[in-house]
């Protein structure tokens, strides 16, 4: 069954507390939080603590997307938070497989990052140590921007991949209820949707997602 994870970056920040419930009751499947450095992305976002306070406040698994230029630093900072997934990118280290096996150690599921320009062919001989690749269909560092065209040539290649390794497909960035069915046809498993959620009724766009892709 395909999940969603909505993306509280787009989320009033200010207030929300109200936020997580209201994504709890609707039954979202993870919290998505964008952590950016301000020098991988220009965005500078939250860090380990607002993830420890998100974390406190709701009982839905977390979706941790590293948007940061030394993962290898960072990384271990979400540990004893214990996310679902803690996905960094590619582009960002040259030693992707020992943090990969660090993640799993620490007892969270390893999640790999492609920037629309990195092709799916530059992660073949290292997907197998991953449980997530989360194909980025918006050039990362800020919400609401369009779904860019070539992310479905690189969907059907990473779904090619998908059919020699044992990994999830998550696809992040100008995600609504108008293309997320061809999303999920395409090979998707976990769809990271921001300003769609958040700019209406959290239940009722969570609930229009679903009916589309069910």
């Amino acid at each position: 069954m395909v999940k969603i994870s909505p993306s509280i970056l787009a989320a009033p920040l200010a207030n929300l507390a109200p936020v997580l419930g209201e994504l709890e009751q609707a039954a979202a499947d993870f919290i998505h939080l964008d952590v950016m450095d301000g020098h991988f992305v220009p965005s500078l976002t939250f860090g380990e603590e607002f993830t420890a306070a998100v974390a406190a406040a709701t009982k839905l698994p977390l979706d941790v997307h590293l948007m940061v230029s030394v993962p290898e630093r960072e990384v271990p900072k979400y540990f004893p938070l214990k996310p679902f997934y803690i996905t960094f990118h590619y582009e960002a280290t040259s030693a992707p497989l020992r943090l990969a096996n660090e993640i799993r150690k620490a007892g969270s599921k390893p999640g790999l990052a492609l920037n629309p320009r990195t092709p799916v062919a530059a992660i073949a001989d290292i997907v197998f140590a991953f449980d997530l690749v989360l194909l980025m269909s918006v050039e990362p560092g800020y919400y609401g921007q369009p779904f860019i065209a070539n992310t479905w040539q690189r969907l059907d290649g990473l779904k090619k991949l998908k059919e020699q390794h044992h990994f999830v497909i998550e696809v992040d960035g100008g995600i609504s209820d108008t293309n997320a069915q061809e999303l999920v046809r395409g090979g998707a498993d976990i769809l990271v949707s921001g300003g769609f959620i958040f700019k209406g009724n959290i239940r009722e766009r969570i609930a229009s997602l679903r009916k589309v892709v069910e």
